[in-house]
This record gives structure tokens, C-alpha cells and sequence, in this order.
């Protein structure tokens, strides 16, 4: 306990005991520490990651059967018998004549009645991802050259990866002109040839501009692999004209993945003010796909958002947005938000085999 108070990036102690000590973070986040014995280990995490509608309904399922339920223990409500312990949190679930829920899915959005009906789905997982279609390199904003890039994501198990630099607007991120963006296209092309294992492909990270126009003419953008569209100025325009603006992006056929929608990067930039039910609608007639980006600084979809677009059958990647070889550690972040929103592995367009991998 006295090492956890004591941590670095520790901003304030709210509590300190033995067993529980609370502290305010350097970035405003609450994390709490509890020490307990293994028995009751399954009952105080089920507790702790469900939120409070879903503990509120295993609760009430307990007292159907005659039972309390809290942090540590199952009681009797008659208070006759011993207290029933947990060691894991399928013991505690049993206990409720349920299966197993996964972590993400504890928000009392269903997942009680999908367990009780045998129906929970089989959610995306880490091994599941096999490509990763929106990174950087030094051509642009990267830290990485194209050649270390690839090499970091053969490291990281990757079998396709496409190489997104940012579209000449992007003065500040170094933006590829349309003449040093075709120069990349042989050099990628050049590369991926000499790999067996990984397949590299070209493409872009084209601004959407003000005006509603992509950074990039369509005579230009027909000849890559694949086509990031994103926001990145102007996101402080009105809800009609930034809307507007999306619609164009999402109805052009060159256009295969919308990269972190509303442009938010959380505690610093404000999203766009986007008509969602718009865009979602016209995503849904289109062939574009929408990105849950995995840069905690940009996990601006909520669950339920990443559901409504699972439920209408709109195609959804999972991206680093990759500037560096660390920044693909980032993918879990990203995968937790996918299922958050229940999805399964054949939802997302960058898992499966290589022959399934995204070819433009």
C-alpha cells in the first residue's frame, strides 16, 4: 500500500489503509487498490468492472434465490447458513444460473438476457487482428522510416499493413504532394516484394477540407490501394456544414475507410459536431468502412455509437493510426471499445486470413 500512495504519477491520496487505498492521478483519474483473500477474489472483481445497472440486476437475481450479493460475499437473506465465497467470477456468476460475462459487456445493454438465452456473442480478440490500415512515416509526421515501419509490424505479428501518410494539406505533418505521394507508391511497391510473410500496400490519409472537397483529385486517388478520408481542419464548423462536408467523403468511391470521425483528441481537441444518424445512414449505403481508432487520445465512439454501426451492418476497422513502433501496442485500446460494442471478429474488415486482408 505505502508503494502504491507513494507512485510517481500519484496527484493527491484520497484514502490509505492496509487493504484499500484510493489516489487521485496526475491526469484526474481515480484508482483504487484492494488486497483480499483469493476466496472472495471472484465476487470483488465482478463487482468492480460491471457498472452499477448491471451489479444492480445480479443483485436483484440474487434476491430471487434468497441471497444478497456485495463485493465479498453471497448471504442469506434469512441469515441462516454461511456466507458463499467466490474464488473466480464464473463461480459467481453460476451462482445466478449464468454463463460467464466478459468485462466489456457489463452495462445492463442486454447481456444478462443474451446469457440467460445462450446467445452472449463471441467477441474480437487481440490474435484476432491480422492487419492494421492506417500508419505513418517519416514521409510524413512517422517517426519511423517505411522499411522500419514494416519491420515493427512483422514484430508485432501483423500479415498486411497499408501505408497512410497524410495528404498534402497537412503542411504541419509534412503532407505528401501528389508527386512525392506517387514517388512512395514505387517505393512500397519495391518493398513489398521483398516480403513473403507481410503484405505492404499503399494508400493515404487524405484530408477533407473545408470546403467539402478531398485533399486529393479522384483521378489520383483511383490509383491506391486504399483511401483514409479524415477530419483534421475546421472542425469547429457548424453541425450542417461539417456534416455536409463527411457526407462527401463517406458517398466517394475511392474512399474506403473514414479515419477517426469527429477529429476529437480527448482533453485537448473538441470533436466535430457531426449529424450522426446522417452519416451512420449514409455509411450504411455505401461501401466505406468506419474506423474505431485506437489512440487513447482518440477513442472518441462510444460503445453504444460502435453498436448502432455494428447493428446496421456498417463495415468497421480497428487502427493504431501507427506513427512509431511503439504506438501498435496501442491496438488493445481499440479492441476493448469494439467489444464494448459486442463485436465479433467477422464484423471488422482487418482480421481473419491474409487472403481475406483488405486489397483495395
Amino acid at each position: 500500500m505505502e508503494r502504491f500512495v507513494q507512485r510517481p504519477d500519484v496527484a493527491r491520496v484520497l484514502g490509505h489503509g492496509d487493504t484499500k487505498s484510493s489516489v487521485e492521478l496526475l491526469h484526474g483519474v481515480q484508482a483504487d487498490l484492494r488486497i483480499l483473500p483469493p476466496e472472495r477474489y471472484g465476487t470483488a472483481l465482478s463487482y468492480f468492472t460491471g457498472s452499477q445497472a448491471h451489479n444492480i440486476r445480479l443483485r436483484e437475481m440474487a434476491r430471487q434465490r434468497g441471497l444478497s450479493l456485495n463485493e465479498h460475499e453471497f448471504s442469506h437473506l434469512e441469515g441462516e447458513g454461511a456466507p458463499i465465497l467466490c474464488a473466480t467470477e464464473e463461480a459467481v456468476y453460476a451462482m445466478l444460473d449464468l454463463p460467464w460475462i466478459p468485462p466489456e459487456l457489463r452495462e445492463d445493454r442486454g447481456e444478462i438476457e443474451a446469457a440467460q438465452a445462450g446467445s452472449l456473442p463471441q467477441l474480437i480478440r487481440l490474435a484476432d487482428i491480422r492487419g492494421d490500415f492506417h500508419m505513418h512515416t517519416t514521409a510524413s509526421d512517422g517517426l519511423l522510416s517505411l522499411r522500419e515501419m514494416v519491420e515493427a509490424a512483422r514484430a508485432r505479428g501483423l500479415r498486411c499493413i497499408v501505408i497512410t501518410d497524410h495528404s498534402r494539406s497537412q503542411r504541419i505533418a509534412n503532407g505528401l504532394t501528389i508527386e512525392r505521394l506517387l514517388e512512395q507508391q514505387q517505393a512500397v511497391r519495391a518493398i513489398d516484394a521483398e516480403y513473403s510473410d507481410i503484405t505492404v500496400l499503399h494508400g493515404s490519409e487524405v484530408d477533407i477540407l473545408p470546403d467539402g472537397t478531398l485533399d486529393f483529385p479522384d483521378e489520383v486517388l483511383a490509383q491506391l490501394d486504399l483511401v483514409v478520408a479524415s477530419l483534421h481542419l475546421s472542425l469547429d464548423q457548424p453541425r450542417e456544414k461539417v456534416t455536409a462536408r463527411m457526407l462527401n467523403a463517406v458517398r466517394n468511391p475511392h474512399v474506403d475507410i473514414i479515419g477517426h470521425m469527429r477529429g476529437q483528441l480527448i482533453m485537448r481537441r473538441e470533436p466535430a459536431d457531426l449529424d450522426m444518424d446522417v452519416v451512420l445512414e449514409a455509411a450504411q449505403t455505401s461501401s466505406v468502412a468506419l474506423e474505431i481508432n485506437a489512440n487513447p487520445a482518440r477513442l472518441d465512439f462510444g460503445s453504444c455509437l460502435c453498436t448502432a454501426r455494428a447493428e446496421m451492418g456498417i463495415k468497421i476497422a480497428i487502427n493504431t493510426d501507427a506513427h512509431s513502433a511503439a504506438d501498435f501496442e496501442l491496438l488493445p485500446f481499440g479492441i476493448g471499445t469494439a467489444r464494448r460494442a459486442w463485436l465479433s471478429a467477422e464484423q471488422v474488415i482487418n482480421t481473419g486470413k491474409l487472403t481475406d486482408c483488405w486489397h483495395g
